[in-house]
């Protein structure tokens, strides 16, 4: 399996080999400031770190404290406590900027070079990963992003080092009708990070929506022996069926892998289906997204 580096190396290079000349000084340009933001901002974190033992050193010094991390007290990670080097209220970094432009400056190498969606997309994801962005900045790019922005990045969560610290955004995604970002909502970040309560309705909220359950990263492993996800779906088809309303087809692969083991026979139906049977079993692993490469014609 590719490593995070791997896996983003492999999508410049598939983004570069589809875009144009153009797009590509473009491309090149906007993660060279992304790299370079982010090596500002590591250098400023040490920095702060550095004059913070220093300080402590000097405080403990002077009151005779038995350790210097005794006289700093508790802290977390540096970088938690200096935000984006070139980050002000009135212009924020290059990169960020880049970011937003990014559909417009994305077009085909092939004639009539039309603007390409995926590939802004790409391009996005790559600048995330490239500055190595936080969770303000992440919080900040989503919440006044359009709806291609903010798909781009509940993307490339999984690529980013945040922890939880993200959540509310995948859950904010989760509220939506808006089928792209609930699917790019419920990939591998939500598999590690939801909790079970939010991850059951993640569930139904694609099978509200259409979205195809194969969206939902980790989807085998997280409903195996699930019984309260069971009963949800059997409420819910149980809803439909009374206002004689077709159940979704995927209802019931989701119901069977509730089953404790993978070995358990399917379930019997019930419930009419909105579309012919299909097989029973799901990917046990997340989806790749979308945009990996190489790159689709």
């Amino acid at each position: 399996m590719l490593t995070p580096e791997a896996w983003m190396a492999q999508l410049q290079t598939a983004l570069r080999d589809r875009l144009g000349g153009a797009a590509r000084a473009w491309l090149d340009e906007a993660l060279d400031e992304a790299a370079a933001e982010a090596r500002a901002t590591a250098r400023a974190a040490a920095e702060a770190e550095a004059a913070a033992r220093a300080a402590a050193e000097a405080e403990a010094a002077t009151r005779g404290a038995a350790t210097p991390a005794e006289a700093a007290g508790p802290r977390g990670p540096a970088s938690s406590s200096v935000p984006a080097l070139s980050y002000t209220a009135y212009a924020p970094p290059v990169w960020e900027m880049r970011f937003a432009s990014a559909g417009r400056h994305c077009t085909r190498r092939e004639p009539p070079h039309a603007r390409d969606r995926e590939a802004a997309e790409a391009a996005r994801i790559l600048l995330l990963h490239t500055a190595r962005a936080d969770a303000r900045t992440v919080t900040r790019l989503y919440e006044h992003g359009t709806a291609a922005e903010r798909r781009a990045v509940l993307m490339a969560l999984p690529h980013l080092d945040l922890g939880p610290s993200a959540r509310p955004l995948v859950e904010d995604a989760l509220r939506t009708n808006d089928t792209r970002l609930v699917a790019a909502a419920v990939g591998p970040y939500a598999a590690r990070h939801l909790d079970a309560h939010t991850w059951r309705h993640a569930v139904l909220k694609c099978l509200f929506t259409g979205v195809p359950v194969t969206a939902v990263a980790g989807l085998a492993e997280r409903a195996r022996g699930d019984t309260e996800l069971a009963h949800m779906l059997t409420a819910y088809a149980r809803e439909r069926t009374a206002a004689y309303r077709p159940v979704p087809a995927d209802l019931q692969r989701v119901l069977d892998l509730t089953a404790p083991s993978a070995s358990t026979a399917p379930l019997a139906s019930s419930f009419p289906s909105d579309s012919s049977p299909a097989p029973t079993s799901t990917p046990t692993s997340a989806p790749a997204p979308p945009l990996q490469p190489p790159l689709g014609p």
